[in-house]
């Protein structure tokens, strides 16, 4: 075994004797061998007193070359061993980090979790004496930050923009037979980092509300009677954290709080800002798998109720609870698919990530599901999921496919995953339409505001 030091090492020979040798700053030479360890060790600190050479330049040194610093670097982290140090080492790891090229703004020890080891050795004293020093040995996995791209003071400035919303309002009278307005909150997937990220994400939904205030003044200026207005709740309000995707933890911005609350701020505000352009106001929901909390290895381990979407509905819910703001609410407890009565026409909602095969196949048998649920079949489905606008009369019934706000109208929004492989990709847009008896379709005027 060599004891390693800056000014000089002490080794044991094949031989079974010491050999002393100066460290290179001071003239790598041989001083002597000796028949012990201890003899050894007196000669190279009787030189260091001749040199008055300061051991304390040296301290938190390795002192032991069979455990040398390493590291196993890998794109989104490693492990690191930080071979013998001579002082503890702290909760700083930032010069370790650094020693190895990583930068500790982006890279640190993941969980906390640190395995370290202590011990004593001897060590002779400037008197003569020898002594017991403790010698520390860390080893800790690290990790790229998850840390927001958001700060604190852009949180606030966006929670501001959110309450300063406020849309001009005109309510004109009609003769026509009454409507819904229906408006689909699908696939904003907050602070997902694509297409601008939360910044320009919070910016598409608040012209949203802007742009659905115009719409419905436009159309009752067109005569259209509308009695009430839906507010949808299409899933995936939030990108969470954990779970969904591989990159998910390095790329969201945002923590699960901070989703949650930016979330209900655009909720709240939207809902205040267009409940007086009618008399009647519905909140629906559907469950998601981006508000799946619980996951592990990409698969929910708790029951379907356990979801974002709905414990925001039921948080919207207690808020407003005493406003007459909302006069019926249609949160899911675990139903996948939602059946409501709009002006006379039943209507059914499902996220869409549940549905595998056939579309219109998966379509029919959850009408006929909910056909003996409710004792009366839906005309017209509404879906999100896949973040594109697609209609399809299937005759028994009519499925809106909801477009998302997660694209800037570029390739670079939305899905990367699907643009790559498929090379499609999708402008932002909300659905919105008027559902009644008023047309003999239930439906019409469909508009991507």
């Amino acid at each position: 075994m060599k004891s390693v030091r800056e000014y000089g090492t002490v080794e044991k020979r094949p031989s079974g004797r010491y050999r002393v040798r100066i460290g290179k700053k001071h003239g790598a030479t041989t001083l002597g061998t000796y028949d012990s360890r201890t003899e050894a060790e007196e000669a190279l600190q009787s030189f260091i007193k001749e040199q008055n050479i300061e051991e304390t330049k040296y301290k938190n040194i390795p002192s032991d070359t069979t455990e040398k610093p390493w590291a196993s670097i890998g794109l989104d982290g490693g492990e690191i061993g930080t071979g013998i140090l001579t002082e503890p080492l702290g909760s700083d790891w930032t010069a370790i980090l650094l020693s190895f090229g990583l930068d500790p703004d982006v890279f640190e020890v993941a969980d906390d979790k640190v395995r370290m080891s202590k011990w004593q050795s001897s060590k002779r004293l400037e008197n003569g004496d020898r002594d017991l020093i403790w010698l520390y040995s860390y080893r800790a996995t690290f990790t790229r930050k998850k840390g927001s791209w958001v700060t604190k003071a852009d949180i606030d400035e966006i929670r501001k923009s959110i309450r300063k919303f406020k849309p001009t309002k005109t309510v004109n009278k009609s003769k026509e037979l009454p409507s819904t307005f229906v408006v689909l909150w699908a696939d904003w997937q907050l602070y997902k980092s694509a297409a601008g990220g939360i910044k320009a994400s919070t910016e598409r939904v608040l012209a949203s509300f802007d742009a659905t205030a115009k719409r419905i003044q436009d159309l009752q200026k067109l005569g259209r009677n509308i009695e009430q207005i839906a507010f949808v709740n299409m899933g995936d309000v939030t990108e969470s954290c954990d779970g969904h995707y591989a990159s998910q933890l390095f790329s969201v911005q945002g923590t699960q709080r901070q989703q949650l609350l930016t979330a209900l701020d655009l909720w709240t505000t939207g809902v205040v800002s267009l409940a007086d352009f009618a008399k009647k106001r519905k909140f629906i929901s559907t469950l998601s798998n981006h508000g799946e909390w619980q996951r592990r290895g990409g698969k929910q381990i708790t029951t379907d109720s356990d979801n974002a979407d709905g414990f925001l509905s039921d948080a919207l819910q207690r808020i407003m609870q005493g406003y007459g703001l909302i006069d019926d609410w249609h949160v899911p407890h675990d139903q996948m698919s939602m059946q409501v009565n709009l002006s006379g026409v039943e209507c059914a909602f499902t996220h869409g990530h549940k549905i595998t095969g056939k579309e219109f196949e998966w379509l029919r048998g959850q009408t006929l599901r909910l056909l003996r649920d409710n004792k009366v079949e839906p005309t017209v489905w509404f879906t999100a999921h896949k973040h594109h606008l697609k209609v399809d009369d299937f005759g028994v019934f009519t499925r809106f496919q909801c477009p998302s706000l997660d694209s800037d109208f570029t390739t670079n929004g939305g899905s990367k995953w699907f643009t790559d492989m498929s090379g499609q990709f999708s402008a932002p847009g909300t659905l919105s339409l008027l559902i009644g008896r008023h047309d003999p379709k239930c439906w019409s005027d469909m508009a991507v505001l």
